[in-house]
Order: C-alpha cells, then structure tokens, then sequence
C-alpha cells in the first residue's frame, strides 16, 4: 500500500506557519505531499518545494485545487490520503494510525471521523451545520457517524471518478470534490465507512467560525455529495435559479 497525500494550500498570515509544521511533519516522516496551490508566495512554494513535496497552482480557485491535488497524488501510488495543510495534529500524529484502521477494516473509502470528545471541542453553530449534513449523509450511506471530519483515504484508481462531476474542470464548489468521491464510492459499491482518527479544533482556530461561510460550504459539500451518490439536488444560484455548471474562468 503505497500512499501519497493530496493537499491544498493557500498561505495568508499566520496560517502559512501552521501550514509549514504540518507538511515539514509529513516529510519527516517519509510522506510525500502533492499540494493544490491557490497562489501563495514563491518563497512558500520554494519551502514546500526543499521539503520534497509536489506543488501546483492550477487556478480555477479551490476548485483547480483540489482536482489538481488529487490527480497528482492518485498518479503517484496506489491510495490517497486527502487532509487539510493547516492540520498540523493530524499530520504529526494521525496518518499512521488513519492508514491502520482503513486495512483493518478493509474499507475502500475511509472518511477520518471524530470521537464524541472531539466532535465537542468546536463551535457550537458549526456542531449544527454538520450534524444536519452528517445526518443526511448517513440516511443514504446507511450508517450513521461523523461524514464530515475532513481527511479521507482511498483507492487512487477511484480519483478518476472525479471526471464524472457536472462541475469537473469549473471553478465552482471545490470544498465538495473529497464528498463527491465519497457519494461516488458508496454508489459504486465500494466499502466505506469511519475511522474516528481525526483530531479536535485547533486552539487558535476556535473563533474562526463564519456562519455565511460555513454555509456556503455545506452547500458545495452536500450537494456534491449528493451527485456522486446519483441523487438530485437542487442547486440554487443567488438569484434562486437552478445553478448550471459554467466552465473554468466563467463568472
């Protein structure tokens, strides 16, 4: 089992340090890092770059992101681990552990979920946005738990689903490419299911919590998930249209 880390990066103030620690981690432990830049410094890119880890800026925002990153690490080994680069508990202490369960259970797609504990360590208002997704998402996956705790491992073979997207190539709804393949796996009859090895809020992300945000978010993760697993969803634009996808650079 061979895995590379698919990641995303954007460095803006502090959490260009956070986001330094963590993929210094990754590579001191031997992990190989392929990063979605969305257009940070090139004395940051560099830092990755020393690092030994694959970096590239796509455009196409978030979403160039995200489909960049995990086509580059699906072509590099034979699983992908998705995380977030600002994760720095996770990526020191989580990715081996994550890696032991997911072929303990003998899953094909494994979403990092959180212990109740953990789950509790985050904002309240954000607790609630997720536990109407998580519930959604477990009505149609058929086990209930924590869908929404970010990393994820999976077959790089799966990665290329992703073309199936009426987003794929756009700019638009990049949060939800790692819920989609999710959707995807289970409707293709792949095993998934949790591995409660994600880890709880960071300390200094606890008042980070932006309510229009976090709903925006929950829209491109829930509906994304939404088309992989086949199932309509009503996208609306801000107009209250039905959304269309449009193609990468059209706004």
């Amino acid at each position: 089992m061979d895995v590379t880390v698919a990641t995303i990066a954007l460095a803006r103030g502090d959490d260009a340090e956070r986001m330094l620690a963590a993929m210094a981690s990754l590579a001191e432990q031997g992990w190989y890092a392929c990063v979605g830049d969305g257009g940070s410094s090139p004395e940051f890119v560099d830092r990755l770059r020393a690092m030994g880890h694959h970096v590239e800026q796509p455009g196409r925002g978030l979403r160039g992101q995200m489909e960049a990153a995990f086509e580059a690490a699906a072509e590099r080994g034979t699983h992908v681990l998705y995380l977030e680069s600002d994760k720095v508990n996770f990526a020191r202490t989580r990715v081996r552990v994550t890696i032991r369960q997911y072929r303990a259970r003998g899953l094909d797609y494994a979403v990092a979920g959180r212990t109740r504990r953990l789950w509790e360590t985050f904002p309240l208002p954000q607790l609630e946005i997720e536990r109407a997704q998580c519930a959604l998402m477990g009505e149609v996956l058929g086990t209930a738990g924590d869908w929404i705790g970010g990393p994820a491992l999976l077959p790089s073979s799966h990665v290329a689903t992703l073309a199936e997207s009426r987003f794929y190539g756009s700019d638009q709804h990049g949060w939800g490419v790692p819920w989609f393949l999710l959707g995807r796996a289970w409707a293709n009859g792949l095993r998934v299911g949790i591995v409660k090895t994600a880890t709880g809020v960071d300390p200094s992300a606890r008042n980070e919590f932006n309510p229009g945000y976090r709903l925006y978010q929950a829209n491109s993760i829930l509906g994304c998930f939404y088309e992989g697993a086949g199932i309509t969803y009503d996208w609306r634009g801000p107009t209250g249209q039905r959304e269309a996808a449009r193609p990468a650079g059209q706004r």
